[in-house]
């Protein structure tokens, strides 16, 4: 506790952290590192939070560092996540992550692979952030989509950018969306489909090929 309590004056909310998540995590001596910079390296790094019942994140990754100054978790190589939100379960993968305490928010600049609500999303990067008004929202980049069962009736598609809103179930697909549905090809400017309804709610400038 020696560096922490040097530390306190910058780092409240991370010593916070530290005292409820010391449980979840395991280290060793040749586990922990630190650098003058404020920096603490780690190896086979480990985080959870717990809001409550209904919500909890796991983040895993073979290396990572906690930056004392500004509060970012950095998670890097083979990098893990699950996601437990209102009793559905989320999973990603992805080789670098950044997790920022004070902001609350989760991203990755680089090829991410995300499984959810009978789908897997696979994008160039990833932004996880909670509003009060909209509840947690994910925001995938050039992303592709296939279904992962048959439980809904989307099959495929992809688009410059999907906006998923957990609390609604609400995918928002922009910028030369295209997905497969019922033996039909839609291409649109932007698309908002509702996974729980599993149904289309809206279309711009939406263009339909039967196959």
């Amino acid at each position: 506790m020696t560096l922490l309590t040097y530390h306190r004056g910058k780092v409240s909310l991370l010593i916070c952290f530290f005292l409820m998540t010391i449980p979840s995590i395991a280290f060793s001596n040749e586990n922990i590192s630190f650098t003058p910079s404020a920096i603490i390296e780690l190896k086979k790094s480990s985080y959870k939070s717990f809001k409550n019942s209904k919500e909890s994140i796991t983040l895993r990754s073979e290396y990572g560092n906690i930056n004392l100054e500004n509060q970012n978790l950095h998670f890097y190589d083979n990098v893990e996540g699950q996601f437990n939100y209102n009793g559905k379960k989320f999973n990603l993968r992805t080789q670098n992550l950044i997790s920022n305490l004070k902001e609350k928010s989760i991203f990755s600049k680089e090829k991410t692979f995300f499984e959810g609500n009978n789908i897997e999303i696979v994008s160039s990067s990833l932004e996880i952030s909670k509003i009060p008004a909209e509840g947690m929202k994910i925001i995938f980049r050039n992303a592709d989509f296939d279904q992962i069962n048959s439980e809904i009736r989307i099959d495929k598609g992809k688009a410059n950018k999907i906006e998923f809103f957990l609390e609604k179930d609400l995918m928002l697909m922009q910028g030369n969306a295209e997905f497969y549905q019922d033996r039909m090809r839609i291409l649109s400017d932007e698309i908002h489909y509702d996974l729980k309804e599993d149904r289309v709610l809206k279309s711009v400038n939406a263009k339909i090929i039967n196959n």
